[in-house]
């Protein structure tokens, strides 16, 4: 008589719970970069934003940090500040670099900016006047053996303006051809370049005038449009903008020789 072992197996399902945390970007200002050559990234943020990514009854996971300055794992620290531009096309971006510590054996200290043209000369702890653009630099400390022993880098979008500069005139100018004030100026004209000046003497008479006014070569050097000399005194302007951005009126005083 033959026998059967049957055997039964029993299988136990078992369902793996995951907590899933969705990235989140809680704040775009700041910057930060690689540590030297440790491979270690440092970034500093600005506010101390904190978010809640995960809540049940036991646990609050969050996010957030506050860390003013980039600090390289050898005491190099620097502080950054930025600058966009100020108004359309002023170009006036800035980035300026404080140093607050160095290593202990550092005897030089590199700023290489990019692009490099900003500072060929590699000693420049600030760049200004600058177009909107991405911009880097890698600040390098070097012993007497003229090694770097630590470095840190990061980079920084300079923002274009979409506000309009305001233009700026001056009440007087001297066009006795010495070389200083000859011209009269108006900052920021190049902003409007299909503008239109009037000038006008004491009794309302039109005495120049002229379109796309560039403080260069279209510009008011205190004579008529025929090329004579107009007598010093006081005389009244008006400045139409381009594109009906509007109209500017004043006076100002020539001194003659």
């Amino acid at each position: 008589m033959k026998k059967f072992i049957i055997l039964l197996f029993y299988f136990i399902g078992i369902d793996l719970i995951a907590q899933t945390i969705t990235p989140q970007v809680f704040n775009s200002a700041g910057g930060g970069g690689v540590i030297g050559s440790t491979g270690n990234e440092v970034y500093y943020n600005i506010g101390e934003p904190i978010v809640y990514t995960a809540v049940n009854s036991n646990t609050v996971l969050t996010q957030g940090f506050l860390q003013p300055d980039i600090v390289s794992s050898l005491d190099l620290s620097i502080t950054p500040l930025f600058q966009s531009e100020s108004c359309l096309n002023k170009n006036d971006g800035m980035i300026s670099l404080q140093l607050n510590s160095t290593p202990s054996n550092a005897i030089q200290i590199l700023y290489v900016w990019q692009p490099a043209f900003l500072c060929p000369s590699q000693t420049c702890t600030s760049v200004d006047s600058l177009a909107p653009g991405s911009y880097s630099v890698t600040v390098k400390a070097l012993n007497s053996s003229n090694v770097a022993i630590d470095s840190i880098s990061f980079s920084y979008d300079v923002i274009a303006s979409t506000e309009p500069c305001q233009i700026t005139t001056y009440n007087g100018f001297t066009p006795n051809g010495d070389g200083v004030n000859d011209t009269w100026l108006i900052d920021n004209i190049e902003n409007f370049p299909d503008n239109s000046v009037t000038i006008f003497n004491r009794w309302g008479n039109q005495v120049w005038h002229t379109k796309k006014y560039d403080n260069t070569t279209n510009v008011w050097t205190g004579k008529t449009n025929a090329g004579g000399d107009l007598a010093s005194g006081t005389y009244f302007f008006v400045i139409e903008l381009d594109k009906g951005k509007g109209i500017k009126k004043g006076w100002v005083e020539l001194t003659g020789k």
